[in-house]
């Protein structure tokens, strides 16, 4: 849910998160369902974190790397 809070705390997540995702990695351990968990991670990420990231002054470097998670890792 956007909130100056909600947006803080996804702004610090990302930026825990994104090398590892950048990666094709799922940024916590899991047994089962790994890929589809990072896939819909990211896909969320994609579509719903550029705004809030902006919204808290997220860095240009940080925007960016959620920006290349949409694309093949091939391209990133």
């Amino acid at each position: 849910m956007p909130h100056p809070i909600a947006d803080r705390h996804l702004t610090e997540l990302v930026d825990t998160w994104e090398y590892d995702l950048l990666a094709d990695a799922l940024p916590w351990s899991a047994w089962e369902n790994r890929d589809t968990m990072r896939d819909e991670l990211t896909a969320w990420l994609v579509h719903h974190a550029p705004a809030r990231l902006r919204a808290d002054g997220a860095s240009p470097d940080l925007q960016e790397r959620i920006r290349l998670l949409g694309l093949p890792e091939t391209a990133r």
